[in-house]
């Protein structure tokens, strides 16, 4: 049998991802040319390797099942290979493919780079961005990034293959427009408000595309909180949203993390709200096999200590206050 390691890392991809299509998006092709990948490794077998239902979820038969698994075996054992040549050999020519969500574009990611390139130990740094936590873990799982800041739910009940720190918690928050009153954004929290009277922007609420999990709660928020509000607006990143709400245009939600990357006169045109137990930890997660590699481990240390002893602070914004206070 002429089966190549590409062929196991693209039928992990499926089962990883849960369906060909979102392994496509992660491996960055088609749908057609991924299905017809796997189609060809299992005519190679002679065997049906997955299940697929109507919905494009994919289940494992018992074929599928042990290929899997030695599919695991195999590249894990050489992603550890790989690790211990450089970590032995080339040192110098190791790479860092750090994988973050768009809302740590600017200030952390340009420290990360720095604290990556001040080493003698690397010659290159490739960022990537993710909309969510869930794809970035996919990216982790299948080896196309080495290192990550994501949501520590999103790695689940696999913790036994990273290395895992806890950065900061990323508690989510209410923008709203500085033009906008205390007192216009009170009587539009009052459950007996008349809608007309509610100044435009409480009106209004922008939606950011893609991040599910925050979606959700978006939508459960304003439907407790401001039922007259209704989505106007859709914005593919918390910062695209921070700026639309700058603009004067709606109230949003934006995760405090953003909060150290936004630009002074962004800041300056808004007004922050934490809401209470709304938020999630976050976490730095790297492959086990590379904490032998001094390069790796040195950068894994030193943006734990970035973040917890700068970046964590920073996210406090000067002018931040609990949403409770709008109720007292």
């Amino acid at each position: 049998m002429d089966i190549t390691f590409h062929q196991l890392e693209i039928f992990r991809a499926i089962v990883v991802a849960g369906s060909i299509s979102k392994a496509a998006k992660v491996f960055g092709l088609s749908q057609p040319t991924m299905s017809q990948h796997l189609a060809n490794f299992e005519e190679i077998l002679g065997v049906q390797l997955l299940q697929r239902h109507g919905s494009g979820v994919v289940a494992l038969t018992p074929d599928g099942d042990f290929w899997f698994r030695s599919s695991e075996e195999l590249i894990g054992r050489l992603a550890w290979i790989k690790g211990e040549h450089e970590r032995r050999f080339t040192q110098a020519r190791a790479v860092l493919r750090l994988g973050t969500t768009p809302a740590l574009r600017g200030r952390f990611t340009a420290a990360a780079g720095r604290i990556a390139l001040e080493g003698p130990d690397f010659t290159n740094f490739e960022l990537t961005y993710e909309a969510t936590s869930e794809v970035l873990a996919q990216k982790l799982r299948m080896h196309r990034i080495n290192m990550a800041i994501l949501a520590e739910r999103a790695i689940g009940s696999e913790t036994s293959s990273f290395a895992i720190a806890k950065l900061f918690d990323d508690a989510i928050a209410w923008v709203v427009p500085a033009s906008v009153s205390d007192e216009e954004i009170r009587y539009a929290l009052n459950g007996s408000a008349d809608p007309k009277s509610v100044h435009p922007s409480l009106r209004r609420h922008i939606e950011v595309r893609g991040v599910v999990t925050t979606r959700t709660a978006t939508e459960d928020w304003y439907r407790s909180r401001l039922p007259h509000s209704v989505p106007v607006l859709s914005a593919p990143t918390f910062a695209t949203c921070v700026e639309f709400v700058a603009e004067g245009l709606a109230t949003g939600h934006m995760l405090l993390s953003l909060w150290p990357n936004l630009s002074e006169p962004v800041r300056s045109k808004l007004k922050v709200f934490e809401l209470p137990g709304v938020g999630r930890p976050v976490v730095l997660a790297m492959h086990k096999h590379l904490q032998s590699h001094s390069g790796f481990s040195r950068i894994f240390g030193q943006i734990m200590t970035f973040c917890q002893t700068e970046y964590k602070s920073e996210m406090q914004a000067a002018n931040l206050r609990p949403f409770t206070e709008l109720s007292a």
